[in-house]
């Protein structure tokens, strides 16, 4: 199946907002546990280079001259996955902000719903335009 950059690029995100989302919560379940330093993803980054230097068009790249592919770029995305052990918190080595946490949780949130609405009326339109309008 061909995935357009669009979608694909949706896709990825969403997928980067699950692996904050899972970091983040697995932050504040340890909120409490004594040397526990927070983890983060980076990814927005690396999505924004693998979408092309401007941020709005995915080159395509082809296994044959007459087949079009993935994003060119879609190789070169990985999440980066990192842990913060630059600052202390508290006296026995925790750094999770129960406030910094739950704020960033909400946001992420947010994102992730508004990523998934995207892509769902992406699919709606591709299968209103697939059926010509019937139901």
């Amino acid at each position: 199946m061909l995935v357009d950059g669009i979608q694909w690029a949706l896709e990825r995100g969403i997928e980067g907002l699950t692996i904050r989302h899972n970091l983040l919560a697995d932050n504040i379940a340890n909120v409490e546990t004594p040397g526990f330093k927070r983890s983060d993803v980076a990814f927005k980054a690396q999505l924004a280079e693998a979408m092309g230097r401007d941020g709005r068009r995915l080159p395509l790249a082809a296994t044959h001259r007459s087949h079009l592919g993935r994003p060119a770029g879609v190789h070169d995305y990985r999440p980066q996955v990192f842990q913060d052990s630059s600052t202390t918190m508290r006296a026995d080595g925790n750094n999770v902000d129960i406030d910094r946490e739950m704020a960033e949780l909400a946001r992420n949130t947010l994102e992730y719903q508004a990523l998934v609405d995207v892509a769902a009326r992406r699919l709606a339109l591709l299968r209103t335009a697939i059926t010509e309008g019937r139901r």
